[in-house]
């Protein structure tokens, strides 16, 4: 046996001991507009379903449900109704092997009857369009965190992947969150500005997560946390879940990418316009699909890069407040080797090779963020 297959195999079995949750993927949309089903023994291109979770030793996941600005604009509520309704159709046509869940506790009953948990986050406060009634409705339908913005600014709270309107957090963003505050439902800062972070952090009485986000001091890309974000985060008990976005771990597949942005701008828009000449919105997986033809001028970076960030995070923050925040179907690629959720262990085989102890991973796994889900609702 090989030193990386022993490796493999030890990390194999902490999985099955644990419990191991994964903080974002956009399998939702695959639901909805793919007409995937859970338990297909064909991924087509994705990354997550019931096989590639069980050879992954993954036992739950936060499904986003993500109303994109562009294609949905005057349509955010009822493209997220309609994602939420899709993830409920999946549990009720599978019984046996998904289980909503809506706390610790559920995922692990669901874990003891060997059903894949599946929680719900909502990803860009667009989707809830100004109304806290619509904040409350969501949440009593299940969903546990939101992503206070997506690469837009929104109305009350700016991105870090757009024009900053608010200098952070409106009055009004400032009420959104004393609404998830006292609802139990997470604040994630993934996505926001940095002032948004602050104010954030600041204004919210329970500990936030960041549901996929990576680290800045290894990639200088603005959707990452700098050291001091991590460490806050860690100090208010919160997690921090590494993103495997290539472009968010990798510098120079970042630099690589950034260099053809126009040029991958240019498909996207050629593609979008023949779609909507057709009279159909153009899906996601088709823009993921042509993000992958350029990945011959921008090569998947090397696992290593990714072991890094955990690392990295683990360093910073702490045992206690690190977590798996894929992003799985809805990365253009992650790096080699993390071709769906049954690489898995191979993050945690790299961080057993470093020296990490068994018992330093388990929270990074999954009890971090079931540890953080309780809280909320205290």
């Amino acid at each position: 046996m090989t030193k990386m297959t022993d490796f493999l195999a030890r990390a194999g079995a902490l999985h099955a001991e644990s419990i191991v949750v994964d903080g974002h993927a956009d399998t939702p949309q695959r639901f909805a507009d793919e007409a995937f089903d859970w338990l297909s023994a064909d991924l087509r291109g994705g990354q997550l379903s019931a096989a590639t979770a069980q050879a992954g030793g993954l036992h739950g996941e936060f499904l986003a449900l993500w109303a994109e600005p562009a294609q949905w604009a005057g349509h955010f509520v009822e493209r997220t109704y309609a994602l939420l309704d899709a993830v409920d159709a999946q549990v009720a046509q599978h019984p046996q092997a998904l289980a909503r869940c809506t706390s610790a506790a559920e995922v692990r009953r669901a874990r003891q009857d060997g059903r894949f948990a599946a929680l719900l986050g909502i990803e860009g406060g667009h989707s809830i369009a100004n109304d806290l009634d619509l904040l409350r409705d969501f949440f009593a339908r299940g969903v546990r965190y939101m992503t206070l913005t997506w690469s837009n600014t929104n109305d009350w709270c700016d991105s870090s992947g757009d024009v900053p309107r608010h200098n952070g957090l409106s009055a009004f963003g400032q009420e959104v969150l004393a609404e998830m505050n006292r609802l139990g439902m997470l604040v994630d800062v993934s996505h926001v500005s940095d002032a948004a972070f602050w104010q954030a952090l600041e204004a919210s009485r329970a500990p936030v997560i960041a549901s996929h986000s990576s680290t800045r001091a290894l990639t200088d890309s603005y959707r990452n946390l700098t050291d001091e974000m991590l460490r806050a985060i860690a100090a208010q008990d919160g997690v921090v879940m590494v993103n495997f976005n290539a472009a968010f771990i990798d510098e120079t597949h970042r630099l690589q990418w950034n260099a053809l942005h126009d040029e991958r701008i240019a498909a996207e828009e050629q593609m979008c316009a023949t779609w909507h000449a057709r009279g159909q919105r153009m899906p996601y997986r088709a823009e993921l699909e042509l993000a992958h033809t350029f990945l011959d001028r921008a090569p998947r970076p090397p696992l290593s890069s990714l072991v890094d960030h955990f690392e990295h995070v683990l360093r910073v923050c702490g045992t206690e407040h690190v977590g798996i925040g894929s992003d799985f179907d809805g990365i253009p690629a992650a790096p080699a080797g993390m071709d769906s959720a049954a690489d898995l262990p191979k993050i945690t085989a790299g961080l057993l090779e470093r020296g990490w102890k068994p018992h330093e991973l388990r929270g990074m796994l999954g009890e971090n963020i079931l540890r953080v889900l309780d809280h909320a609702h205290a």
